[in-house]
C-alpha cells in the first residue's frame, strides 16, 4: 500500500498556510444581517405564557361546548312537571295520532257522535267528562264508569270506527296522573277558583296566546333554538325564579318583553338576541286590568306548585 507523498518538510509559515490549516472566515455580510437573532429569554417566556393561556382557554371553551348538552338535559329534568311529562307520554303513546297535534284537533271518525275523534281543547272535553277524575278513567279504561253503565251510550259508541284504547296495562299510576294533568291543562279544566282574579288571568293568558309559547298552563319546555337552555321557560319551575325576582320584574317582562338587568349583561344579551322566539312587548296592547289578572294567575300557579 502506498505511503504519503515524499517531499521536503514544510516550513512553519508554509504549514500555517497549508491545506490542513484553519482558514480565515469567508468574506460576507455581518452575522446580524443573515437572519433574525434568537428571541430574548424574557420575550420567549411571555410568548410561552400567552400560548399556555390561549390553549387553556380553548380547552375550557371546548369543554363547555361538550358539557352544554349534558347541562341542558339536567335543566329540562329540573324544569319538568306533570304537564310536561304528560305531553311527552301523549307523544310517545300515540295520543296525537287520533286527537291531533297537542290534542287540539281530532281526525274524522265515521259512526262517532259528531263524526270526529274529539279534541281536548275548545270546550270539547266538557261534552265528555264531568271531572278531571273522568279524564283519568278515559285514559286508564277507555271509558268512565258512569258512561259504561249507560247501555245506549255504549251501543252508540260501538258504531265508531276508531275506539278509545285502555292504557291501564301500559302506564304506571304516576304516568296516568301526568297524562291526566296534561289533558286537563289543554282542556282548561281545574285551575284557580272560579270567579277569582287568577281565573280571569288564566283566560286572558289563553286568549293572548301565552300558552302557545310557555306551554299549557305555563308548564314550559317549548323548544327555542338559539336560547341558552334550548327552550322557552315556563312559569312553574325554578327557571322562573332565576328570571323574575319580584312582581315588578314580572310586569316588566310582560310590558317590555325583557329586563334591563339581563340586557345589560353581555353574555345574557348575546343569548337573548340569538334565540329564535323572543318575548313580545305588550305595552299599549294590554290593559292594566288584564296585566294584573295574568300576574295574579302566574302567582297562583307558583303558589299551587310550591
Amino acid at each position: 500500500m502506498a505511503g504519503p507523498p515524499s517531499g521536503p518538510p514544510l516550513s512553519g509559515e508554509d504549514a500555517a498556510s497549508g491545506p490542513g490549516a484553519s482558514q480565515p472566515p469567508a468574506s460576507g455580510p455581518p452575522p446580524s444581517s443573515r437572519g433574525p437573532e434568537p428571541l430574548a429569554p424574557r420575550r420567549s417566556r411571555a410568548l410561552r405564557r400567552a400560548a399556555l393561556i390561549a390553549g387553556g382557554a380553548a380547552a375550557i371553551a371546548l369543554g363547555a361546548l361538550a358539557a352544554l348538552p349534558v347541562a341542558r338535559a339536567w335543566w329540562r329534568f329540573r324544569e319538568s312537571n306533570p304537564v310536561t311529562r304528560g305531553r311527552a307520554l301523549a307523544e310517545t303513546h300515540g295520543c296525537f295520532s287520533c286527537h291531533g297535534p297537542g290534542g287540539t284537533g281530532g281526525l274524522p271518525n265515521p259512526g262517532a257522535r259528531g263524526g270526529m275523534v274529539p279534541s281536548w281543547d275548545g270546550g270539547t272535553a266538557m261534552m265528555y267528562v264531568e271531572s278531571i277524575a273522568e279524564i283519568r278513567e278515559y285514559i286508564a279504561d277507555g271509558l268512565p264508569a258512569r258512561k259504561r253503565a249507560d247501555p245506549r251510550y255504549v251501543e252508540q259508541l260501538g258504531k265508531a270506527k276508531i275506539q278509545m284504547p285502555a292504557y291501564r296495562d301500559v302506564l304506571s299510576e304516576g304516568e296516568l296522573d301526568d297524562l291526566t294533568a296534561y289533558v286537563a291543562a289543554v282542556a282548561n279544566l281545574g285551575g284557580p277558583p272560579p270567579g277569582s282574579l287568577a281565573a280571569r288571568g288564566r283566560e286572558k293568558a289563553r286568549e293572548r296566546g301565552c300558552f302557545h309559547c310557555h306551554g299549557p298552563d305555563g308548564a314550559g319546555l317549548v323548544p327555542n333554538p338559539g336560547s341558552f337552555k334550548g327552550y322557552i321557560p315556563g312559569w312553574q319551575g325554578p327557571d322562573f325564579a332565576e328570571l323574575v325576582r319580584d312582581r315588578a320584574e314580572l310586569r316588566q317582562w310582560i310590558l317590555e318583553g325583557g329586563l334591563e338587568r339581563l340586557t345589560a349583561d353581555p353574555l345574557a344579551r348575546r343569548f337573548i338576541e340569538a334565540q329564535k322566539t323572543k318575548m313580545p312587548a305588550y305595552r299599549g296592547a294590554i290593559s292594566e286590568e288584564e296585566l294584573e289578572a295574568i300576574v295574579a294567575y302566574i302567582e297562583w300557579l307558583r303558589a299551587a306548585r310550591n
